[in-house]
């Protein structure tokens, strides 16, 4: 699942790469790469059991994207309100609720 989303005019690509949910995770992990002008980094989004519905239930609607794709634009869209701020660090963690679908 890969998403693509600018931050001050540059260019980021997020993949994401489904991790299996220990019985202990809060959240369904997923390995998020980010590529972007400086180069790439590593880590994860966790996305909330509401975010997973909210996509399978999108993803229902006539003409809708798939639920994948809704996901990863939704890691993007998190991953751009940091950009803003800072630069992604390694083995960054952001979790992913229902409301970066909407």
């Amino acid at each position: 699942m890969k998403a693509t989303f600018t931050v001050h005019d540059e260019q980021y690509e997020v993949a994401l790469e489904k991790k299996e949910r220990g019985e202990k995770d809060k959240f369904q992990p997923y390995l998020a790469k980010v590529t972007g002008p400086s180069g790439g980094v590593e880590g994860a989004c966790l996305f909330t059991d509401e975010a997973l519905a909210k996509a399978e239930e999108l993803a229902t609607s006539p003409g809708g994207a798939s639920a994948e794709d809704l996901l990863a634009r939704a890691c993007g869209r998190s991953l751009h309100s940091e950009l803003v701020i800072r630069d992604l660090k390694p083995d960054f963690s952001f979790v992913v609720d229902h409301r970066w679908l909407e």
